[in-house]
């Protein structure tokens, strides 16, 4: 229960800090570092690293694609 309120925590506050910037470098940087902090907590034993590096990726993915529109206007 206690990963689940800490991964929680570090989804909402990477939510709160992407909504800040429209640059999309400093929310893949901020995104790769969350996701980071959640491999961490998620990971065990010899698969933390992984777990960490996976978490970093996605969360770097995530935080650039933030700033892109989703839909185009003309």
């Amino acid at each position: 229960m206690k990963k689940i309120m800490t991964v929680t925590v570090f989804t909402a506050s990477f939510a709160a800090l992407a909504a800040c910037s429209n640059d999309p470098q400093i929310n893949a940087a901020v995104g790769g570092l969350t996701g980071a902090a959640v491999g961490t907590q998620i990971g065990s034993g010899s698969g933390r690293t992984a777990a960490i590096l996976g978490g970093g990726a996605i969360g770097a993915a995530t935080g650039a694609a933030l700033t892109q529109p989703s839909h185009s206007r003309y």
